[in-house]
């Protein structure tokens, strides 16, 4: 009797304890409902041609066009005129992840904002913290200036497994910026030579989105000596590793990290003589980063990773 008591009691235990195991396991692996509405696309990817003079590279830059229709690449590229954006792919990414931000833009452009309703929803409430929509916020009835997304093709190499490999990602990235604005001085010619009429300056300078560890090879190209200067003002950084690599298997991914970090610290800083008299502003005070992240639920970048300390290490 006692032997069955022992018995019932070992598998009572036994019971329970793989009943927290599946438990715990239920709860990290059902899916996580995010309230995204499916994005439909038709997308287009156009080449951008590599200047004679460049030594052949294994990397690619590509313009995203929308839609169904067959177009000539030749004669869309001389009508570019809006905003820049250039979109960096992550560790094994592909150059075509940027169709649905770009086909929201697209569809955002063409039929203007969202409902007041939307904004008020995805906002907080006054007693969170947040604002009054109706007395801060003016939604214009339609969007003056379309943004061109670009992306590079980066031949889905995985970046975060060498610095070698983000380096070679961030002299790539600097070029495709350079190639991006000189593409917008060259359509303008062509249309000029066709007699075409031509409004509006060029744009200086050119929006990044990069995703996972496109965004720290966005945020390297910023601080490269080859830049031009003031050629980027903005980064939008999407799941992205901005203090160290999420997993260190080589020296070289924690000393790149560790290089740019000091140098984006170093660019916070104003420029002063010796005697401490002020020379000029820092030389990234021009420069907006937004870091967006999956919070708890992005169980690969871990979401304190993804927020700049730059301020606790100056």
């Amino acid at each position: 009797m006692e032997d069955l008591k022992a018995k019932l009691r070992v598998g009572a235990i036994a019971v329970l304890s793989v009943s927290v195991l599946l438990a715990g396991l239920y709860g990290l692996l059902k899916p996580v409902q995010n309230g995204c509405v499916m994005t439909y696309m038709y997308p287009t990817y156009i080449p951008i041609s590599t200047p004679r003079n460049l030594s052949s590279t294994k990397y690619s830059l590509y313009l995203y066009h929308e839609g169904w229709k067959k177009i000539d690449f030749s004669e869309h590229l001389k009508k570019i005129s809006g905003v820049p954006v250039l979109f960096i792919p992550g560790n094994g990414g592909s150059y075509k992840q940027v169709r649905s931000l770009a086909k929201e833009s697209h569809w955002a452009y063409t039929t203007g904002p969202l409902e007041r309703s939307f904004y008020q929803e995805a906002s907080l409430r006054e007693q969170e913290g947040g604002f009054d929509m109706d007395a801060t916020i003016s939604l214009p009835n339609q969007y003056i200036c379309m943004l061109d997304w670009f992306a590079v093709d980066l031949e889905g190499e995985h970046s975060a497994m060498d610095g070698q490999i983000l380096e070679e990602h961030t002299e790539y990235v600097v070029y495709a910026i350079h190639r991006i604005l000189d593409q917008y001085k060259e359509s303008r010619d062509a249309r000029v030579r066709e007699g075409a009429a031509v409004s509006g300056d060029l744009p200086k300078n050119v929006i990044l989105v990069g995703h996972s560890m496109g965004g720290f090879v966005a945020r390297a190209a910023i601080v490269h000596p080859h830049l031009r200067k003031h050629a980027v003002e903005t980064i939008i950084t999407l799941s992205s590793p901005h203090q160290s690599p999420p997993v260190a298997l080589q020296p070289s991914l924690g000393l790149y990290f560790a290089s740019v970090n000091q140098q984006w610290i170093k660019g916070y800083e104003a420029q002063v003589t010796h005697s401490g008299h002020y020379v000029s502003d820092a030389m990234l005070s021009h420069v907006v980063v937004i870091s967006i992240s999956g919070g708890f639920n992005d169980y690969q970048v871990f979401y304190m990773s993804l927020q700049l300390f730059l301020w606790e290490l100056c």
